[in-house]
This record gives structure tokens, sequence and C-alpha cells, in this order.
């Protein structure tokens, strides 16, 4: 089912050994284990927060930006 826990158990496979910066993710990807593994290698965690944490999380105003731009970006590729 879109949107539960299912979405986010393949994550941990597909950053497994890869460097990065930052992840683009939606709120699916919102759970404490892959902010801190994203904590622990120093990425930052570009990730809306679902409406439902119990927890309060720092949300940068830049990063979500440019996730809504790369969003908006690949929504013009699919079009053509």
């Amino acid at each position: 089912m879109p949107g539960q826990r299912h979405d986010s158990i393949g994550v941990e496979p597909l950053i497994l050994d890869v460097a990065f910066g930052a992840l683009l993710a939606d709120k699916a990807s919102d759970n404490n284990w892959l902010r801190a593994e994203l904590n622990d290698r120093g990425a930052i965690a570009v990730i809306p927060p679902k409406a439902d944490r119990k927890t309060a999380v720092v949300r940068r105003r830049s990063g979500m930006r440019v996730r809504k731009q790369s969003k908006q970006r690949l929504s013009l590729c699919r079009d053509n």
C-alpha cells in the first residue's frame, strides 16, 4: 500500500555504501531510523515531516525549496 511502512523498507539497501550530502524524499520516508542514519553520515535529510509525527523535526526552508523545485522539474520532464 502506498504511504505505508512498505515505502521506507527499500531505502536502506539503496543508500548502503553510497556517499551523498543530502537525501530528498517524501513523507513516506519520514522515520527516526532514516533520519538518525543520515545524521550519522553527515547528510541532510530533506524530508517533510508526517502530520502524525510525535517529535518535532527541524525543517530547513532552503532544503524544502530545493525539493519543491526538483519535483517541479521532474513533472515538466514527464509532461514532455
